[in-house]
């Protein structure tokens, strides 16, 4: 019996073992569940770029008064009432809406409409344009100054009595104005050409001018006529003398002091227009000038009135080279 026991005993436990096996190979074939796939992360959106900031306008400038002068936007109705300043700024690129009667250089400022005289204009035209800047001349027009901004207007002063004024007037509009390319060039064609001018004349002139009464001024050393000679290295006999007469930069000289000058050449200027005579006519028939040097050794010129007088500025260069080819024809 015991041994019935025993064997029953073990096949229980042998059929326990193939049940335990079946279950275990049953859960081993159940397929494993696949992995949930991973969702790609959605793309960061670039950020936008920052606009760079607008530069500040912001240009402040020393005026022939010595005042500063400061723009924080650039001026797009601009009135000039001298030749000089308009020819200035054209010279740097700019252009005007309003002119005085004798600006008529270059020639589209022509067309423009005028304020009369530039020694009178008319404020009532001005101030009418409502023009952002003004343009006057310093030596002649600074009286103008304080009664335009009375009214409104900004006013910017200019002068040309040396080549440096020339070039820093037309530098200083060409910032003004964005137009420093512009500006740059000129004053490097001015620079460039006055450079290769002859500027050995040592001889002493008397740059010579007439009113109706027919007195007689000398253009001084320190004027822009002056000027003209001066950078051809010629010695001015009306250095020391005082500004006198309606011509500023001009002294009035005698007979007597030009007698006693007696310089080697004599340049003329004549305000009237043609027909009237020329001075470098009329002086060579006054009796006693005839014992004068220059009249003996036909060196007597007779200058551009426009360039040498009533238009100081970029043409500078113009004038003395048409006073040095002046001088070479009556040495030939």
């Amino acid at each position: 019996m015991n041994r019935f026991f025993i064997i029953n005993v073990s096949l229980l436990l042998l059929l326990s073992v193939f049940v335990s096996c079946g279950e275990s190979s049953s859960m081993d074939s159940e397929p494993t569940a696949a992995p949930e796939p991973t969702v790609a992360p959605e793309p960061t959106a670039a950020p936008e770029p920052t606009a760079a900031p607008e530069p500040v306008y912001d240009v402040t400038v020393i005026d022939a008064l010595g005042r500063e002068i400061s723009f924080d936007s650039i001026p797009q109705k601009i009135a000039s009432i001298s030749p000089t300043a308009t020819e200035m700024l054209y010279a740097a690129g700019g252009s005007a809406i309003l002119r005085d009667r004798a600006s008529n250089y270059p020639e589209e400022a022509n067309a423009l409409p005028d304020v009369g005289s530039a020694y009178d204009p008319s404020i009532e035209t001005l101030v009418g344009a409502r023009p952002d800047l003004v343009l006057i001349e310093a030596l002649t027009q600074a009286r103008f100054a304080p009664m335009l901004e009375s009214m409104g207007l900004k006013v910017m002063a200019v002068k040309a009595e040396t080549v440096s004024d020339v070039t820093t007037y037309i530098s200083d509009l060409g910032s003004i104005l964005e137009s420093s390319d512009t500006a740059s060039e000129k004053i490097e064609d001015i620079q460039t050409r006055l450079m290769a001018l002859e500027s050995s004349d040592s001889r002493s002139v008397l740059i010579l001018i007439s009113d109706q009464d027919r007195n007689l001024y000398a253009a001084r050393p320190e004027s822009y006529t002056g000027l003209i000679a001066t950078t051809l290295g010629m010695s001015n006999n009306a250095e020391g003398l005082p500004d006198s007469g309606p011509y500023p930069g001009y002294a009035l000289m005698s007979t007597e002091a030009i007698l006693m000058a007696n310089p080697d050449v004599i340049v003329t200027l004549t305000p009237a227009p043609e027909p009237a005579p020329r001075l470098s006519q009329t002086i060579t028939q006054i009796p006693p000038f005839a014992a004068l040097k220059a009249i003996q050794m036909n060196q007597v010129v007779e200058g551009d009135v426009v360039l040498f007088l009533r238009a100081p500025g970029p043409r500078i260069v113009d004038a003395v080279e048409f006073l040095q080819e002046s001088l070479q024809a009556h040495n030939n």
